[in-house]
């Protein structure tokens, strides 16, 4: 038997969730629905089997104000399934305890939890970016000195209320309103009010400011850093329609080649950013001699192109010890994409990542989850592979910080060509070429939240450290946890 019960926001939900967990109701018997209706009364009589059989002699209603913030920012999401892991995680730190639960990133819950909540921080982030305020007249006219402004907006989740204290304080010496489909917000200098939402057309359309502002957002244009793919990650389309700028971008964006063109002609190249060279051997290939030349060279190339730049590499001394460069493979749109140390001893002899023994370990664990190797991009943070004779052995030795920094500007390119959902990377090397600091691995195992990335991180071992466990029972309980992240990298990639 189930229970359906109805909330819009998270204040309706938090008054029935707390009577649930009052009367004992177990998380598998409540069915929460989305709806914009008022908060129906609640039904007294529940089937027997719902209740817990032994219930606490005192339940304990109290949470962790960390569970409320992240609970508040969840009921702003856009999807109706919300309120069912938010009670189930609720129900499961009050009721069974476990206060620790949200420290837990990949338990189902928290991980289902997490990416709502980030959606919803990053739109409301996107909505303080790309609200538009047009001047309009109002009557009885506002005191002297302060003017009214009205913006449209359509956000993809109700982030309204998050977002209107940024406004507050950001505008506070004029009257405005942000009205949105789903709520609108107020300040009239004094007061911060909501009201319902309204539809396109109670909005201005334009102002006789929006001239100027065109203008102004023309000339500041730069043409020579035109990137429409990185533009779109930051501005996505669907946010163009209300913004006047947009207008221009077209128009912009098809004549930037010329001015740029002509801007090399008239203005000399700065001395601080290293011009490309010809390739040592005298060729028109242009020198990757340190990383600002990488970064002039890599900009705006298909990863074929990519592979053929960094095979002549010569940023850092391992290219004089390396038999060749090993570039990553994969699918050029791969959703999830796969970053490991360097390349070992068969690496570097084959050219192709991930074909020595690791990287067999790898392919074992991928197969154990259902994923096929195939449809995933796979590189290395390191591009040639750092060892010291043994004999006739060739051992492995870490890449230093700086052989890491010599070759992000690749792994930025690939990052760029490829544009995944989800980055996992493989031990410390790899973390700390895309997190950019140093990382434990033991202690931030799982996903991690970036905002400024257009890509979710998934932080695990890498499998040669598997290969070296002794201990029998260590090893298993690694390897079932690495394929866990694994599996939950999978899941957030097809997301």
């Amino acid at each position: 038997m189930f229970i359906q019960l109805h909330a819009k926001d998270f204040a309706s939900w938090r008054i029935q969730a707390r009577d649930m967990l009052a009367r004992q109701i177990q998380p598998d018997c409540v069915q929460w629905m989305d709806t914009l209706a008022s908060q129906p009364s609640l039904a007294l009589e529940y089937d027997a089997d719902c209740r817990l059989p032994d219930p606490p002699a005192k339940l304990r209603l109290a949470v962790p104000n960390q569970f409320l913030a992240l609970a508040k920012r969840v009921a702003c999401h856009a999807s109706p399934d919300r309120w069912n892991p938010l009670y189930r995680t609720l129900w499961r730190i009050s009721v069974e305890g476990d206060r620790s639960l949200l420290s837990k990133p990949n338990d189902p819950d928290v991980s289902a939890l997490a990416l709502m909540d980030k959606a919803v921080r990053r739109e409301r982030h996107k909505m303080t970016a790309f609200v538009r305020f047009r001047r309009v007249e109002v009557s009885p006219a506002p005191p002297e000195g302060r003017e009214s402004y009205v913006a449209w907006y359509e956000p993809v989740h109700d982030v309204l209320r998050l977002a209107a204290p940024f406004f507050r304080d950001r505008f506070a010496s004029m009257n405005w309103s942000i009205l949105t489909p789903r709520a609108s917000a107020h300040w009239d200098g004094r007061e911060l009010r909501y009201t319902e939402g309204v539809g396109r057309e109670s909005a201005p359309r334009d102002d006789e400011l929006e001239t100027y502002w065109k203008s102004y957002y023309a000339s500041i244009f730069n043409p020579a850093r035109l990137n429409i793919r990185m533009m779109e990650r930051e501005m996505p389309r669907r946010y163009w329609k209300n913004l006047p700028e947009a207008d221009l971008i077209s128009e912009l964006a098809g004549a930037s080649y010329g001015r740029a063109s002509k801007m090399v002609e008239e203005l000399e190249v700065p001395r601080s950013r290293p011009r490309p060279r010809g390739a040592p051997d005298g060729s028109e290939h242009p020198s990757c001699q340190s990383p600002d030349q990488i970064r002039w060279v890599a900009e705006d190339k298909t990863l074929e192109q990519l592979r053929d730049l960094a095979s002549r590499c010569q940023a850092c001394q391992l290219c004089e010890a390396a038999t060749q460069t090993v570039w990553g493979e994969g699918p050029s749109a791969a959703s999830l994409f796969v970053v490991g140390e360097q390349p070992g001893d068969q690496e570097d002899i084959v050219g192709q990542p991930f074909v020595g023994p690791a990287g067999q370990l790898l392919s074992e664990a991928m197969e154990s989850v259902g994923l096929d190797r195939t449809q995933i991009y796979l590189t290395n943070a390191v591009k040639h592979f750092r060892w010291k004779p043994s004999g006739k052995r060739r051992l492995h030795q870490r890449p230093s910080p700086v052989h890491v920094a010599s070759c992000q500007p690749w792994l930025a390119a690939e990052l760029g060509a490829v544009r995944p959902r989800v980055v996992l990377c493989l031990g410390a090397t790899a973390a700390r070429a895309i997190a950019g600091r140093e990382l434990s691995i033991e202690k931030c195992r799982g996903p991690f939240d970036d905002p400024a990335l257009p890509y979710r991180i998934v932080f695990t071992y890498h499998p040669s450290y598997l290969l070296r466990l002794e201990d029998t029972e260590r090893r298993a309980r690694v390897y079932r946890e690495f394929c866990d992240d694994l599996k939950l990298a999978s899941a957030l990639a097809e997301q």
